[in-house]
């Protein structure tokens, strides 16, 4: 597999996790649910942290970002 493909396959992989952690944020404000809405936005925050630390790892090590930065978002 190449470098471009295994980016491309990451890049569909994080997308999910980063809707899916978006979604429990609005699913919990829509509820009207405080501490699950803080529990969903601290998971959310986390997975942001998360990739960016991955990002400047992978930055540092290789010299590139391992996805347009706003993908990382």
């Amino acid at each position: 597999m190449s470098q471009e493909q295994m980016n491309a396959q990451y890049r569909c992989i994080l997308d999910g996790l980063r809707t899916n952690a978006e979604r429990d944020v609005r699913l919990a404000r829509a509820e009207g649910d405080r501490a699950g809405t803080a529990k969903a936005q601290a998971r959310l925050e986390t997975l942001r942290a998360a990739l960016e630390i991955y990002a400047a790892c992978h930055f540092h090590a290789h010299g590139e970002r391992p996805w347009p930065r706003e993908v990382a978002r």
